[in-house]
This record gives structure tokens, sequence and C-alpha cells, in this order.
């Protein structure tokens, strides 16, 4: 179900009120749809694969807002509402530059600004998905690389704690771990809300001096969303964007 609505959006911390600026928004509840926003360059994705209780996203511009959603996973995710940048699911946003070998991702960045409920377990993550192939369709094969900005203390990542990283001027864990495919998760130290041009090619290539990602395969989307295991309505992307410098003519 899509549909277009005017939604007030809570663009900073202050409780929403009368004041609370209004946006129009374009409303998606399906478990698996979503909306391109941004002229096309990204897409929205309610994306609720781990559970059945409704959720629906509002998209606007480049961002959007959860509502509602009152999840209760006591040991997983229910979710990954989600802007995306790139090809997920044979749904490839207009002009991107993916898939791309990991081996061309230099000057790879990002901004993303978000705001967070007071109550429920969620994480606030970025992922980073890579295949062997230039993989337009179907789930990626090769590797999950996640970065997490922030996190509730009950939601952890997959697998184990094996070291930490000083990227983007900052310290993160690192947790290798597999279900059905390696991932590997940064979660940084000191929470934040908002990052500017995070250079998401640094942790590609650690990742790739870690053994877990493949020069040689390709950066299929990056994915910038909220986890939700317990609660979620209020996860907000105020804000986002991301580029890469175009590969030079052959």
């Amino acid at each position: 179900m899509v549909m277009t609505v005017v939604l007030a959006v809570l663009l900073g911390g202050a409780p929403a009120s009368a004041t609370t600026p209004r946006v129009d928004g374009v409303r998606v509840c399906d478990k698996f749809g979503s909306t391109p926003v941004a002229g096309g360059r990204y897409e929205v994705q309610n994306d609720v694969w781990g559970a059945d209780t409704p959720q629906c996203v509002t998209a606007f511009d480049t961002g959007f807002v959860v509502d509602p959603a009152d999840h209760h996973k006591e040991n997983e995710p229910a979710a990954y509402p989600s802007i995306v940048w790139g090809c997920n699911y044979g749904n490839c946003t207009k002009d991107t530059p993916f898939p791309r070998p990991v081996s061309q991702l230099a000057g790879l960045t990002s901004s993303w600004a978000v705001t967070v409920p007071p109550t429920g377990d969620y994480n606030v993550a970025y992922d980073l998905w890579m295949d062997p192939t230039p993989r337009r369709d179907g789930r990626p094969t090769g590797l999950e690389l996640m970065i997490w900005l922030r996190h509730t203390d009950r939601v952890q990542p997959i697998g184990d704690k094996r070291a930490e990283v000083q990227i983007a001027g900052t310290t993160w864990d690192v947790w290798l771990g597999a279900i059905d495919l390696p991932t590997i998760t940064y979660v940084r130290h000191e929470p934040t809300d908002e990052v500017t041009d995070l250079p998401l090619d640094q942790f590609v290539t650690d990742a790739q001096n870690r053994g877990v990602a493949k020069p040689e395969w390709f950066m299929t989307s990056v994915q910038a969303g909220f986890e939700p295991w317990i609660g979620g309505a209020g996860l907000t992307t105020r804000s986002f964007s991301a580029d890469i410098p175009p590969l030079p003519a052959a």
C-alpha cells in the first residue's frame, strides 16, 4: 500500500507540537514496499523482513519517518526501514554507480542525520552489500558490512567482537560473524545522531585487510536505516546523501 499523505515530521530533538514542520510524503505500508525519493536517486523501503507486526514508513525528500511500529522481538530485528542507493532485489535507483568493483570504491562517502525515540530497542546502521558478481537481483552472497552509529544496550551485532579500529577520527569495535553469509559490523564507541562525509570506503578497505571483503567482488548497494527490535515508531532519517567520484573514462 502506497499513498500520499501530509505528515508532521520531527526534525530535531524537541517534542512534536503544532509548530512541528509539516511535509508532503509517500506512505508505504506493504512489508516489502518502497518508493523513490530525491528524483529517484534513492529509494525508501519498509522492509519488514523479520516480523508480522504492522509497520509503515513515510518518505519525504531524502528522509523518512517510521510510524506506526510496535515490534516485540527478543533476539533479532523485526525490520530494516531504510533508504537505499544502488540495486536491491532487482530494483536499482536512478543513475546508480552500483554494482561497482570493491577495488574501485575510493572516495565513497555518506552524510546521514537521524532522530530516535526515547523508548524501544534498535540500532542506527548503514548496510553495505557485496557479491562476487555484479548482481542486481536477489540477495547478495558475498558480504554484509554494517556500520552502527548507535544502538540500545540490549542490541548486539552478529558474531563476536574481534578488534578495535580507528576510522574517521573515532574508535569502532569490529564484530565478525555469519548466519547465511559473512557479516562484519563496525560499532561506534561514541554514539552519534549525525555524520558528515563518513568515509565508507575506509570501512571496506579495513574489511579487505581482514580478509572478509574481496577486491574482485562488487558492491551492490549502500543502505542506511534502523533495525527495530522493540517498538520502532518515531525512528526518523532527517536527511541522507551518498556520493562517489565517477570512474575514469576508459
